[in-house]
């Protein structure tokens, strides 16, 4: 009995051993961010937004930083034009442009800020409310879509409107994927519970006895 117990023991040793390294690095990495998660949820309001506005900076600026560096030889390969022979409306066509295809540097500040100022938004909006629904999500795009209109100079010569645009049109997006993202998980919960009640054998089928 005794050597069955510890044969059993090998074997379960080796298998945790043989491990993939992959799932062992996610396992680990999934507990740091629920550790993190739970000191977070105990701080108060201004340091939690603080510390997310930050996290969400720096995955911003990462972001920004890769996409300027990929789309850096694609934007320095098209001439720039005279400003002086373009209207207001060719010139604030020219600042979008430039706002999606900048250096590296400039489209992570770009992006850290309208990643920083959506996570910060959105956490102080749940906080404030006690839940995460369509009007806070759409409140945090509005801000970073604003933001980030002013950041970038895309704008152009009336900045105030543009931003105000740009924020309404951030917010309408977030808006619809959110309701889509909604609308998805509700499909799933409702299949999982079809299938589980399926399984136990109390589906009511068409033309068909209860089946037991």
């Amino acid at each position: 009995m005794e050597g069955g117990k510890e044969q059993g023991m090998l074997v379960v040793t080796g298998l945790m051993a043989h491990q993939n390294p992959l799932e062992q690095l996610q396992a680990k990495f999934k507990e740091v961010e629920n550790g993190f998660k739970a000191w977070l949820d105990k701080q108060s309001m201004p340091v939690e937004a603080a510390v997310v506005t930050a996290t969400g900076a720096v995955q911003g600026a990462a972001i920004g930083a890769l996409m300027g560096t990929l789309t850096k030889d694609v934007s320095s390969s098209f001439p720039t034009p005279p400003q002086a022979s373009l209207n207001h409306q060719a010139m604030a066509s020219l600042k979008q442009a430039q706002a999606l295809s900048g250096a590296p540097w400039v489209q992570a500040r770009n992006f850290a800020v309208m990643t920083g100022v959506n996570a910060g938004l959105a956490c102080v909006m749940k906080r404030l409310r006690g839940k995460e629904d369509v009007q806070s999500s759409m409140v945090a795009a509005f801000g970073s879509g604003a933001m980030f209109s002013l950041v970038s100079g895309m704008g152009g010569p009336n900045q105030a409107a543009n931003a105000v645009t740009s924020g309404l049109f951030f917010a309408l997006i977030q808006g619809v994927l959110f309701q889509v993202n909604q609308s998805s998980r509700y499909a799933n919960r409702v299949r999982t519970k079809v299938i589980t009640t399926s399984c136990r054998g109390h589906v009511l089928f068409p033309n068909k006895i209860h089946v037991k």
